[in-house]
């Protein structure tokens, strides 16, 4: 039997809010089940975040949908949820829309396929840790009847994402008797040997990051198309062709001299330039002008040196934090500062979710009215369903600045 082991599509996300990349994202999808379907795998397995949100805007489904017309049965669909489409509050995952069977919302689920056991289990984090730690053991009890197993699932390991907190599995948790473990959830492609069977991370099918970057460049990005037939699973790697990405830095005087690679698709460029009292306008002028054109979009960061720290005031001399909290506190004020850095330390660090958690919990306490919590047991009077209302005309709008700092700060 042969599988193609696909994941981290995250179909619907727009990089850099650019149509294009939304676009990028789709197509790389798309070349990745037609070379599915070309090699005559019989089972697809999507191993978590198919979608980048539990709610994907409509093109992000008829993507999606026409997709599964094309497989048109020739394959077997297997999928779990990822952090980014498990819905809230036990909702219902846009896969449902589809007829694609989605294992493991509530616990590990088999299904068996041609004598093969295929165990699959849903994002589970925070404190259901335990919980899952206890579903793997039921998939090894139950995997120790078949010949060949394959376990899907969209967690972090602790071998790959050695961080406290980073991740939910240590190797030693992952359950025996399995003969290919089919993961998802770190971005880059790789495999190793676990217990008696072949552990992958197939890798996302695009450059979602700029940190991806990298490793795109040692392994290109893809999935696995892998052959159960042997006596261990057999794995190809199989490369797509997205748009390329490239980091540069460059010093201010030699600018001219940047090599921009030329190919099928124009690249996105991350610049750095660095110099000594660098004329800033006077490069974004420049660099507008050679890349026009040339490259889908461009990022440009400044490394200024010749800065003495006995120059700054003792308040920015504290460090990276420092610096930071007292340009904020020049634009923000004191309170908004803390946010902003807040929101600063968790979008530099890619975590997104978080940034937008910490935002909506600042402005829910911030403008918490005493008297509007007790409105729920009163009768509203007028007067206060107009407070309300205006309340929450102020958190919108709250909640809208952030988001905007946010996306500034981010890109």
């Amino acid at each position: 039997m042969r599988i193609a082991h696909i994941a981290d599509t995250h179909l619907g996300y727009r990089q850099y809010n650019i149509e294009e990349r939304e676009n990028d994202i789709y197509d790389a999808f798309c070349e990745a089940i037609e070379i599915a379907l070309k090699e005559r795998a019989e089972v697809l397995i999507l191993a978590g975040d198919t979608f980048d949100s539990a709610t994907p805007p409509v093109k992000a489904l008829h993507v999606f949908k026409e997709a599964l017309r094309k497989i048109d049965g020739r394959m077997e669909v297997l999928t779990v949820l990822g952090d980014h489409d498990m819905p809230r509050r036990r909702g219902m995952p846009p896969h449902k829309l589809f007829d694609v069977r989605v294992l493991g919302v509530h616990g590990i689920e088999c299904t068996e396929i041609n004598g093969i056991l295929f165990g699959g289990i849903s994002n589970l984090k925070g404190r259901y840790t335990a919980a899952l730690r206890g579903e793997m053991a039921k998939f090894e009890k139950i995997a120790s009847k078949y010949k060949k197993s394959v376990l899907i699932a969209h967690q972090a390991v602790e071998k790959f994402l050695p961080f406290e907190g980073a991740y939910e599995l240590r190797e030693g948790e992952l359950p025996g008797n399995v003969s290919y473990y089919a993961f998802g959830h770190v971005h880059s492609r790789q495999s190793i040997r676990i217990n008696d069977g072949i552990f992958a991370y197939a890798g996302s099918t695009e450059i979602m990051r700029k940190d991806e970057i990298s490793t795109w460049k040692k392994r290109g990005k893809g999935f696995y198309l892998v052959d159960l037939d042997c006596e261990e699973p057999l794995l190809h790697t199989i490369n797509l062709n997205i748009r390329p990405q490239f980091e540069e830095e460059v010093e201010a005087e030699a600018l001219n001299e940047l090599q921009i690679p030329e190919g099928e698709k124009p690249p996105i460029l991350h610049l750095t330039v660095g110099g000594k009292h660098i004329n800033r306008q006077k490069v974004l002028e420049n660099v507008e002008k050679m890349l026009r054109g040339r490259v889908l979009t461009y990022k440009i960061a400044f490394k200024e040196r010749g800065i003495s720290p006995s120059t700054l005031p003792e308040t920015v001399r504290g460090g990276g934090d420092g610096i930071l909290r007292e340009i904020f506190s020049s634009f923000l004020g004191e309170e908004l500062a803390e946010l902003a850095l807040s929101l600063h330390r968790n979008l530099s660090a890619g975590n997104i979710e978080d940034a937008i958690k910490t935002a909506e919990a600042f402005f829910e306490e911030k403008f918490k009215c005493g008297a509007c919590e007790g409105d729920a047991k009163r009768t509203q009077s007028a007067e206060k369903r107009a407070r309300g209302r205006e309340v929450e005309k102020r958190k919108r709008k709250g909640r809208k600045r952030v988001r905007e700092w946010m996306f500034k700060m981010w890109w």
